[in-house]
């Protein structure tokens, strides 16, 4: 049942974004951080009218649920060769994770992101690679951090409407 809400809600966001998106698509990625390495997937998407570039994830397992958001706003993505460039910018992200009935925790914090991208097919179609510096205030099961050391990487596509 979870398998099934899972895939429906994400048809119901592509099918939805899909309207007023000028560019949808996905990324995987993982994030290093302070000795350890996570992989995940996740939508991304640009808004027509909106300066930043979305990423949102869901995670389903057993006894686990995990959400998260990003928005980067590119300050530039000049080109280096025809229609191979690379883009800087800054961002905010968060997410809020449950296991177990015994952690609960929300993570925020600033971005600064730098990528190179490719567009094919009239601009149409993007394929990127991105890195990301982005210091979290974690706060779980009343304890509060700040992870100084995570680096978000993602290698995704976009087509562009």
């Amino acid at each position: 049942m979870k398998k099934l809400f899972a895939v429906l809600s994400v048809l119901f966001v592509l099918g939805t974004a899909n309207m007023f998106a000028t560019g949808i698509g996905a990324q995987f990625g993982g994030n290093v951080n302070e000795g350890s390495f996570g992989t995940g997937a996740a939508l991304t998407f640009k808004l027509d009218k909106v300066p930043c570039v979305f990423a949102a994830d869901l995670a389903f397992g057993q006894n686990y649920f995990a959400a998260g958001l990003t928005a980067d706003w590119w300050m530039a993505n000049p080109k280096i060769e025809g229609t191979w460039g690379y883009y800087y910018g800054i961002g905010v992200g968060g997410s809020v994770a449950i296991a177990n009935n015994a952690y609960a925790g929300f993570s925020v914090g600033p971005r600064a992101v730098l990528g190179t991208n490719v567009f094919l097919l009239d601009r149409h179609f993007e394929l990127y690679l991105q890195a990301a510096y982005q210091p979290l205030l974690s706060i779980a099961n009343d304890n509060v951090a700040f992870v100084w050391v995570n680096f978000p990487l993602a290698l995704g596509f976009r087509f562009w409407f």
